[in-house]
């Protein structure tokens, strides 16, 4: 092969080196257990290699690269026990408890938990919170229910309607 090195690196981060491929592409454990993305710098591997890269074998590099930080950044995840909390998620539950004892908070609890629900949807590997949101939308939407149906009730019985 002219670059095995890239073709290895390429099975390994993204997930296909299977049992199908393994006897084209041999990889050593010292290869999978410490590479980093350090080690894909495009320096390090022409120097590995001992020439540059070509056009091709720089994309492909690229795409390695980018899986292996994700890789990286999902191992951090794990270790540290996620990203950040949503602080609409937080606002969401918060507001929704206190729309039980007071009735304003319901709507703002609404409204927070839908904002926090499309952020964490659009980072779900950075952000957590999601069960906050919802408990948030859920109390708010059963204050405001409940709301109007005592507004209706006492409209009945006093013959508002």
């Amino acid at each position: 092969m002219r670059f095995p090195i890239l073709v290895t690196l390429l099975f390994v981060f993204a997930g296909t080196a299977n049992a199908a491929f393994a006897p084209a592409v041999a990889t050593t454990p010292e290869v999978e257990t410490t590479l980093t993305s350090t080690d894909l710098s495009r320096d390090a591997v022409e120097a590995k290699l001992g020439r540059k890269l070509k056009f091709k074998e720089r994309v492909a590099l690229s795409i390695v690269r980018g899986k292996a930080k994700r890789a990286e950044r999902r191992k951090a995840k794990g270790q540290n026990d996620g990203g950040v909390t949503d602080g609409f998620a937080t606002a969401s539950l918060v507001c929704g408890v206190l729309g039980l004892f007071l009735l304003f908070p319901a709507i703002p609890a609404l409204v927070f938990g839908i904002i926090s629900l499309g952020k964490i949807e659009e980072e779900k590997y950075y952000r957590k919170g999601k069960g906050m949101a919802i408990a948030g939308i859920a109390l708010g939407g059963v204050v405001i229910l409940t709301f109007l149906l005592l507004v209706g009730i006492f409209a009945l019985a006093f013959g508002i309607f």
